[in-house]
Protein backbone atom coordinates (compact mmCIF):
# COMPACT_ATOMS: atom_id res chain seq x y z
CA UNK A 1 0.00 0.00 0.00
CA UNK A 2 1.26 3.72 -0.82
CA UNK A 3 0.33 6.70 1.37
CA UNK A 4 0.27 9.84 0.86
CA UNK A 5 2.11 11.94 3.56
CA UNK A 6 3.36 15.77 3.23
CA UNK A 7 6.95 17.02 3.39
CA UNK A 8 8.05 19.43 5.95
CA UNK A 9 10.53 22.61 4.18
CA UNK A 10 11.49 25.05 7.30
CA UNK A 11 13.76 27.71 7.47
CA UNK A 12 17.10 26.78 9.06
CA UNK A 13 17.71 29.36 11.15
CA UNK A 14 14.19 29.98 13.15
CA UNK A 15 11.58 27.86 14.43
CA UNK A 16 8.96 31.10 13.98
CA UNK A 17 10.03 30.44 10.56
CA UNK A 18 8.50 27.22 10.41
CA UNK A 19 5.63 26.45 7.90
CA UNK A 20 3.65 23.68 6.75
CA UNK A 21 4.32 20.06 5.30
CA UNK A 22 4.82 20.27 1.36
CA UNK A 23 1.78 18.16 -0.07
CA UNK A 24 3.87 17.16 -3.19
CA UNK A 25 5.95 14.35 -1.38
CA UNK A 26 5.11 10.88 -1.18
CA UNK A 27 6.77 8.12 0.96
CA UNK A 28 5.88 4.61 1.08
CA UNK A 29 5.05 3.34 3.91
CA UNK A 30 7.14 -0.34 4.17
CA UNK A 31 4.30 -2.36 6.36
CA UNK A 32 0.98 -0.32 6.59
CA UNK A 33 -0.19 -2.63 9.42
CA UNK A 34 3.04 -1.56 11.52
CA UNK A 35 2.70 1.99 12.05
CA UNK A 36 5.71 2.74 13.51
CA UNK A 37 8.09 2.01 10.41
CA UNK A 38 8.11 4.12 7.49
CA UNK A 39 11.22 5.87 5.60
CA UNK A 40 11.11 9.15 7.51
CA UNK A 41 13.55 10.30 9.63
CA UNK A 42 13.41 11.75 13.66
CA UNK A 43 14.33 15.16 12.10
CA UNK A 44 11.46 14.97 9.92
CA UNK A 45 9.23 14.36 13.19
CA UNK A 46 11.67 16.71 15.06
CA UNK A 47 10.65 19.25 12.39
CA UNK A 48 7.11 18.74 12.90
CA UNK A 49 6.42 18.53 15.85
CA UNK A 50 8.01 21.86 16.21
CA UNK A 51 5.77 23.40 13.22
CA UNK A 52 2.68 22.31 15.55
CA UNK A 53 4.15 24.24 18.11
CA UNK A 54 3.91 27.57 16.31
CA UNK A 55 1.29 29.92 16.33
CA UNK A 56 -0.61 29.07 12.73
CA UNK A 57 -4.22 28.09 11.44
CA UNK A 58 -4.84 24.69 12.40
CA UNK A 59 -6.10 21.90 10.28
CA UNK A 60 -8.96 19.87 12.17
CA UNK A 61 -11.81 17.59 11.55
CA UNK A 62 -13.77 15.08 13.75
CA UNK A 63 -12.67 11.34 12.59
CA UNK A 64 -14.94 8.03 12.73
CA UNK A 65 -14.90 5.22 12.52
CA UNK A 66 -11.47 4.73 14.15
CA UNK A 67 -9.74 1.06 14.28
CA UNK A 68 -6.11 1.90 14.49
CA UNK A 69 -5.88 -1.42 12.23
CA UNK A 70 -6.74 -2.75 8.70
CA UNK A 71 -4.98 -3.42 5.52
CA UNK A 72 -5.01 0.30 4.99
CA UNK A 73 -4.46 3.22 6.88
CA UNK A 74 -7.85 4.60 6.32
CA UNK A 75 -9.43 3.91 10.18
CA UNK A 76 -6.00 4.84 11.54
CA UNK A 77 -4.90 8.38 12.69
CA UNK A 78 -1.71 7.52 11.35
CA UNK A 79 -3.01 7.89 7.81
CA UNK A 80 -4.27 11.36 8.06
CA UNK A 81 -1.90 14.14 6.69
CA UNK A 82 1.37 14.90 8.61
CA UNK A 83 0.28 18.47 9.08
CA UNK A 84 -3.18 17.80 10.76
CA UNK A 85 -2.76 19.45 13.92
CA UNK A 86 -5.84 18.40 15.95
CA UNK A 87 -8.35 15.18 15.76
CA UNK A 88 -11.71 15.01 17.36
CA UNK A 89 -12.37 11.37 17.42
CA UNK A 90 -16.02 10.76 16.69
CA UNK A 91 -17.25 7.18 19.03
CA UNK A 92 -15.21 4.58 19.35
CA UNK A 93 -12.96 6.49 22.21
CA UNK A 94 -13.90 4.32 25.20
CA UNK A 95 -12.20 1.29 26.74
CA UNK A 96 -9.44 1.89 23.07
CA UNK A 97 -8.04 -1.55 21.80
CA UNK A 98 -4.41 -2.07 22.01
CA UNK A 99 -4.06 -1.22 18.19
CA UNK A 100 -6.04 1.61 18.82
CA UNK A 101 -3.56 2.94 21.74
CA UNK A 102 -0.48 2.34 19.64
CA UNK A 103 -1.77 4.26 16.75
CA UNK A 104 -2.78 7.17 19.05
CA UNK A 105 0.77 7.33 20.67
CA UNK A 106 2.20 6.83 17.42
CA UNK A 107 0.36 10.07 16.44
CA UNK A 108 1.14 12.21 19.15
CA UNK A 109 4.50 11.38 20.24
CA UNK A 110 5.93 11.01 16.42
CA UNK A 111 3.74 14.19 14.91
CA UNK A 112 2.80 15.87 17.38
CA UNK A 113 -0.83 15.89 16.59
CA UNK A 114 -3.69 15.88 19.25
CA UNK A 115 -6.14 13.54 20.09
CA UNK A 116 -9.50 14.54 21.24
CA UNK A 117 -12.88 12.50 22.60
CA UNK A 118 -16.19 14.25 21.28
CA UNK A 119 -19.70 13.47 22.37
CA UNK A 120 -22.48 15.57 21.95
CA UNK A 121 -23.59 16.65 25.79
CA UNK A 122 -27.99 17.12 26.16
CA UNK A 123 -28.33 14.67 29.32
CA UNK A 124 -26.67 14.02 32.31
CA UNK A 125 -24.23 11.14 31.89
CA UNK A 126 -24.52 10.99 27.82
CA UNK A 127 -21.90 8.30 26.46
CA UNK A 128 -20.36 7.54 30.52
CA UNK A 129 -23.64 6.02 31.75
CA UNK A 130 -22.72 2.05 32.86
CA UNK A 131 -24.74 -0.31 31.10
CA UNK A 132 -27.55 -0.80 33.17
CA UNK A 133 -27.94 -4.18 35.55
CA UNK A 134 -30.01 -6.89 33.72
CA UNK A 135 -31.09 -8.58 37.00
CA UNK A 136 -31.97 -7.10 40.44
CA UNK A 137 -33.93 -4.40 42.17
CA UNK A 138 -32.34 -1.60 39.35
CA UNK A 139 -33.47 -3.58 36.05
CA UNK A 140 -36.18 -2.44 36.73
CA UNK A 141 -35.50 1.18 36.18
CA UNK A 142 -35.88 3.12 32.82
CA UNK A 143 -32.90 4.05 31.86
CA UNK A 144 -33.39 7.90 32.81
CA UNK A 145 -34.01 6.74 36.37
CA UNK A 146 -31.29 4.84 36.18
CA UNK A 147 -29.01 7.75 34.72
CA UNK A 148 -30.47 9.69 37.44
CA UNK A 149 -29.12 6.95 40.09
CA UNK A 150 -25.64 6.50 38.93
CA UNK A 151 -24.89 10.19 38.58
CA UNK A 152 -26.90 11.07 41.89
CA UNK A 153 -29.36 13.79 39.68
CA UNK A 154 -32.13 14.09 42.44
CA UNK A 155 -34.73 16.18 42.38
CA UNK A 156 -32.91 19.06 44.18
CA UNK A 157 -30.89 21.54 42.65
CA UNK A 158 -28.16 20.96 44.49
CA UNK A 159 -28.32 17.29 43.79
CA UNK A 160 -28.35 18.56 39.97
CA UNK A 161 -25.08 21.03 40.40
CA UNK A 162 -23.12 17.85 42.19
CA UNK A 163 -24.40 15.18 39.52
CA UNK A 164 -22.75 17.85 36.63
CA UNK A 165 -19.85 18.13 38.47
CA UNK A 166 -19.39 14.13 38.97
CA UNK A 167 -19.95 14.19 34.91
CA UNK A 168 -17.53 16.71 34.38
CA UNK A 169 -14.84 14.84 36.55
CA UNK A 170 -15.51 11.52 34.74
CA UNK A 171 -14.32 12.73 31.11
CA UNK A 172 -11.69 14.08 32.91
CA UNK A 173 -10.98 10.53 34.81
CA UNK A 174 -11.37 8.95 30.76
CA UNK A 175 -9.09 11.36 29.03
CA UNK A 176 -6.48 10.82 31.87
CA UNK A 177 -7.32 7.16 31.78
CA UNK A 178 -6.48 6.82 28.14
CA UNK A 179 -3.89 9.58 27.12
CA UNK A 180 -6.05 11.53 25.08
CA UNK A 181 -5.65 15.29 24.84
CA UNK A 182 -8.94 16.56 25.65
CA UNK A 183 -12.43 17.41 25.32
CA UNK A 184 -14.21 18.37 22.53
CA UNK A 185 -17.97 20.12 23.74
CA UNK A 186 -20.63 19.33 21.05
CA UNK A 187 -23.05 22.30 22.57
CA UNK A 188 -26.33 22.14 20.37
CA UNK A 189 -28.94 23.10 22.95
CA UNK A 190 -30.82 24.87 20.34
CA UNK A 191 -31.27 22.20 17.78
CA UNK A 192 -33.36 19.17 17.49
CA UNK A 193 -32.01 15.64 18.19
CA UNK A 194 -32.88 12.78 16.91
CA UNK A 195 -34.12 10.19 19.29
CA UNK A 196 -34.03 13.09 22.47
CA UNK A 197 -36.70 14.68 23.73
CA UNK A 198 -36.95 18.26 25.59
CA UNK A 199 -35.98 18.97 28.23
CA UNK A 200 -32.33 18.39 27.71
CA UNK A 201 -31.09 18.30 31.23
CA UNK A 202 -27.93 19.65 31.47
CA UNK A 203 -29.08 23.00 29.41
CA UNK A 204 -32.47 23.61 29.83
CA UNK A 205 -33.17 22.31 33.98
CA UNK A 206 -31.20 25.65 35.15
CA UNK A 207 -28.67 27.64 33.79
CA UNK A 208 -26.11 26.75 36.77
CA UNK A 209 -25.85 23.40 36.28
CA UNK A 210 -23.88 23.80 32.51
CA UNK A 211 -21.76 26.52 34.11
CA UNK A 212 -20.85 23.67 37.00
CA UNK A 213 -20.10 21.45 34.25
CA UNK A 214 -17.53 24.03 32.18
CA UNK A 215 -16.55 24.75 35.56
CA UNK A 216 -15.09 21.62 36.69
CA UNK A 217 -13.98 20.45 33.22
CA UNK A 218 -12.02 23.84 32.96
CA UNK A 219 -10.35 23.02 36.03
CA UNK A 220 -8.47 20.20 34.38
CA UNK A 221 -8.67 21.02 30.84
CA UNK A 222 -8.21 24.02 28.54
CA UNK A 223 -6.42 26.94 28.86
CA UNK A 224 -7.22 28.19 32.29
CA UNK A 225 -6.26 24.58 34.03
CA UNK A 226 -2.44 25.20 33.91
CA UNK A 227 -2.14 21.79 31.36
CA UNK A 228 -1.06 20.99 27.70
CA UNK A 229 -5.12 19.40 27.58
CA UNK A 230 -7.72 20.62 25.14
CA UNK A 231 -10.93 22.00 25.70
CA UNK A 232 -12.82 23.06 23.11
CA UNK A 233 -16.53 23.77 22.13
CA UNK A 234 -18.11 23.49 19.03
CA UNK A 235 -21.80 23.47 17.34
CA UNK A 236 -22.64 26.14 19.29
CA UNK A 237 -19.67 27.99 21.21
CA UNK A 238 -22.17 31.19 22.47
CA UNK A 239 -24.83 28.87 24.21
CA UNK A 240 -21.62 28.95 26.45
CA UNK A 241 -21.78 31.64 28.97
CA UNK A 242 -19.61 34.51 27.58
CA UNK A 243 -17.32 34.74 30.70
CA UNK A 244 -16.05 31.53 30.27
CA UNK A 245 -14.49 32.01 26.80
CA UNK A 246 -11.18 32.06 28.28
CA UNK A 247 -11.49 28.45 29.35
CA UNK A 248 -11.58 27.40 25.82
CA UNK A 249 -8.92 26.70 23.23
CA UNK A 250 -11.29 27.09 20.08
CA UNK A 251 -14.65 27.32 18.75
CA UNK A 252 -15.32 25.47 16.27
CA UNK A 253 -18.04 26.20 14.08
CA UNK A 254 -20.44 23.68 11.51
CA UNK A 255 -20.56 26.02 8.14
CA UNK A 256 -21.98 23.37 6.63
CA UNK A 257 -22.87 23.53 2.98
CA UNK A 258 -26.53 22.36 2.75
CA UNK A 259 -26.12 21.45 -0.98
CA UNK A 260 -28.71 23.63 -2.28
CA UNK A 261 -27.66 27.64 -1.89
CA UNK A 262 -24.08 28.82 -2.91
CA UNK A 263 -22.71 30.92 -0.16
CA UNK A 264 -19.82 33.56 -0.14
CA UNK A 265 -17.34 34.77 2.34
CA UNK A 266 -20.46 36.88 3.88
CA UNK A 267 -21.95 33.28 5.12
CA UNK A 268 -18.96 32.70 7.30
CA UNK A 269 -18.56 36.73 8.25
CA UNK A 270 -21.65 36.49 9.75
CA UNK A 271 -20.96 33.12 11.77
CA UNK A 272 -18.37 34.51 13.18
CA UNK A 273 -20.18 38.32 14.11
CA UNK A 274 -22.35 35.57 16.05
CA UNK A 275 -19.42 35.06 18.09
CA UNK A 276 -17.77 38.32 18.29
CA UNK A 277 -21.01 39.56 19.49
CA UNK A 278 -21.47 36.76 22.43
CA UNK A 279 -18.11 37.26 23.80
CA UNK A 280 -16.26 40.98 22.77
CA UNK A 281 -17.13 41.23 26.41
CA UNK A 282 -14.19 38.66 27.21
CA UNK A 283 -12.16 38.32 24.48
CA UNK A 284 -10.69 40.83 21.40
CA UNK A 285 -11.81 40.84 18.13
CA UNK A 286 -8.14 39.09 17.27
CA UNK A 287 -8.55 36.46 20.30
CA UNK A 288 -12.04 35.32 18.72
CA UNK A 289 -10.67 35.01 15.55
CA UNK A 290 -7.84 33.08 16.40
CA UNK A 291 -10.33 30.46 17.93
CA UNK A 292 -12.59 30.64 15.66
CA UNK A 293 -12.57 26.90 13.03
CA UNK A 294 -14.97 26.65 10.11
CA UNK A 295 -15.54 23.44 9.27
CA UNK A 296 -17.52 21.46 6.12
CA UNK A 297 -19.54 18.38 6.24
CA UNK A 298 -17.18 15.72 4.66
CA UNK A 299 -20.19 12.68 5.27
CA UNK A 300 -21.39 14.48 2.17
CA UNK A 301 -18.88 16.35 0.51
CA UNK A 302 -15.81 14.38 0.63
CA UNK A 303 -15.49 13.52 -3.00
CA UNK A 304 -16.29 17.05 -3.98
CA UNK A 305 -13.97 18.90 -1.13
CA UNK A 306 -17.18 20.63 -0.63
CA UNK A 307 -19.86 22.26 -2.32
CA UNK A 308 -19.74 25.22 -4.95
CA UNK A 309 -18.72 28.77 -2.70
CA UNK A 310 -18.05 32.12 -4.68
CA UNK A 311 -14.88 34.03 -3.76
CA UNK A 312 -15.28 37.54 -3.95
CA UNK A 313 -13.41 37.44 -7.19
CA UNK A 314 -16.82 35.67 -8.50
CA UNK A 315 -14.41 32.59 -8.77
CA UNK A 316 -16.41 29.24 -7.58
CA UNK A 317 -14.22 26.79 -5.88
CA UNK A 318 -15.01 23.92 -3.24
CA UNK A 319 -16.32 24.77 -0.44
CA UNK A 320 -13.44 23.95 1.99
CA UNK A 321 -10.70 25.82 -0.68
CA UNK A 322 -12.90 28.78 0.28
CA UNK A 323 -12.71 28.49 4.01
CA UNK A 324 -9.06 28.27 3.66
CA UNK A 325 -8.93 31.61 1.69
CA UNK A 326 -11.39 33.08 4.21
CA UNK A 327 -10.59 35.30 7.20
CA UNK A 328 -12.87 37.29 9.54
CA UNK A 329 -13.03 41.44 9.14
CA UNK A 330 -14.27 43.63 11.37
CA UNK A 331 -14.13 47.71 11.42
CA UNK A 332 -12.02 47.21 7.90
CA UNK A 333 -9.54 45.03 9.67
CA UNK A 334 -8.63 41.36 8.79
CA UNK A 335 -7.79 38.86 11.96
CA UNK A 336 -6.33 35.46 11.09
CA UNK A 337 -8.74 32.46 11.91
CA UNK A 338 -7.77 29.64 14.04
CA UNK A 339 -7.93 27.14 10.92
CA UNK A 340 -10.26 25.09 8.93
CA UNK A 341 -11.66 21.43 9.77
CA UNK A 342 -14.31 18.60 8.10
CA UNK A 343 -16.77 16.02 9.33
CA UNK A 344 -16.10 12.56 9.04
CA UNK A 345 -12.84 13.72 7.31
CA UNK A 346 -11.91 9.96 7.04
CA UNK A 347 -14.18 10.09 3.88
CA UNK A 348 -11.50 11.51 2.22
CA UNK A 349 -8.25 9.24 2.78
CA UNK A 350 -9.14 8.16 -0.72
CA UNK A 351 -10.31 10.29 -3.39
CA UNK A 352 -9.83 9.13 -7.20
CA UNK A 353 -6.36 7.73 -5.44
CA UNK A 354 -5.41 10.71 -3.65
CA UNK A 355 -4.77 10.63 -0.29
CA UNK A 356 -7.26 13.97 1.83
CA UNK A 357 -6.47 16.25 -1.52
CA UNK A 358 -8.54 18.83 -0.14
CA UNK A 359 -7.57 19.08 3.13
CA UNK A 360 -4.05 18.95 2.15
CA UNK A 361 -4.90 21.92 0.02
CA UNK A 362 -6.31 23.89 2.81
CA UNK A 363 -3.06 23.14 5.10
CA UNK A 364 -1.10 24.63 1.90
CA UNK A 365 -2.97 27.72 1.51
CA UNK A 366 -3.38 28.63 5.15
CA UNK A 367 0.21 27.22 6.27
CA UNK A 368 2.03 27.69 2.47
CA UNK A 369 5.62 25.84 2.54
CA UNK A 370 8.86 27.52 2.13
CA UNK A 371 10.68 25.89 -0.85
CA UNK A 372 14.70 26.81 -0.63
Amino acid sequence: MKSIFKTILFSAFAVASLTACSDATETDIKNPADLTHNNKTEAYYEQLRAYKKTDHPVAFGWFGQWSGKGASLENSLAGLPDSVDMVSIWGNWNNPSEEQLKDLRFVQEKKGTKAMICFLVLNIGDQLTPEQPKEGPDSKLSWTEWRHKTWGWGSSLESKIEAAKKYATAICDIIDKYGYDGFDMDAEPHYAHYGVNHPYEMWETDPSIIKAFVETLAKRLGPASGTDKLLVVDGEPNAIDAKYAKYFNYFILQTYSDGFNVHGFDFLQNRFNTQYNHFQSELSAEEIAKKIIVCENYERFASTGGFFFNLPTKERVPSLKAFALWNPMLNGITYRKGGVGTFHMEYEYNVDGKFYPSLRQAIQIMNPSKRN
